[in-house]
């Protein structure tokens, strides 16, 4: 079983990894022009815009964790699998499906750790933009919550091409 068959998203999720590819598209727009906007307003005009700064920050967090996301869904974060492509095939498998749920479990308890966090930044609000904090943050278990399915998913794919290969 090749990778890229594992790889593969189902109608939803992948309309999920869609609607974040979009999202990290049009933040990444924004981001630029405000990031353009300071510089000119800064070095043309000679008055900063005291928001823009805080704004690009906040862009680039959504665009960090989004991202992380669609990198797993295509298998494009960085590995070392020199050792892993020595072993038999059913080990790489096996080590597929073990990474897979550890990676999981770990979004998982991140989803699960940032609740609190998110829960006492609602009252808080950024200090430029006034935006609440629970914005900011929400990013975090959204990205977390794509990749345990993303890993869901391939867990069941490995799981029912063993299942295939058995029987």
């Amino acid at each position: 079983m090749s990778q890229p068959e594992v790889w593969q998203s189902s109608k939803i999720l992948s309309a999920l990894l869609r609607v974040a590819t979009f999202s990290i598209i049009l933040i990444s727009v924004l981001m630029v022009v405000v990031t353009l906007a300071q510089v000119i307003f800064r070095y043309v005009i000679s008055a900063p815009l005291p928001w823009s700064e805080e704004l690009a920050r906040y862009c680039f967090v959504w665009i960090v964790f989004l991202g992380g996301a669609i990198g797993l869904s295509r298998g494009i974060h960085l590995g070392v699998d020199l050792f892993i492509n020595l072993l038999p095939e059913r080990v790489q498998v096996c080590l597929d499906a073990l990474s897979n749920a550890l990676i999981a479990c770990f979004a998982a308890s991140v989803i699960y750790a940032s609740y609190p966090v998110i829960n006492m930044n609602m009252l808080q609000r950024s200090p430029a933009l006034g935006v609440q904090m629970s914005w900011i943050y929400i990013a975090i278990p959204i990205s977390m919550c794509l990749i345990v399915l993303i890993c869901a998913e391939r867990l069941v794919i490995i799981l029912r091409a063993s299942r295939e290969q058995k029987g």
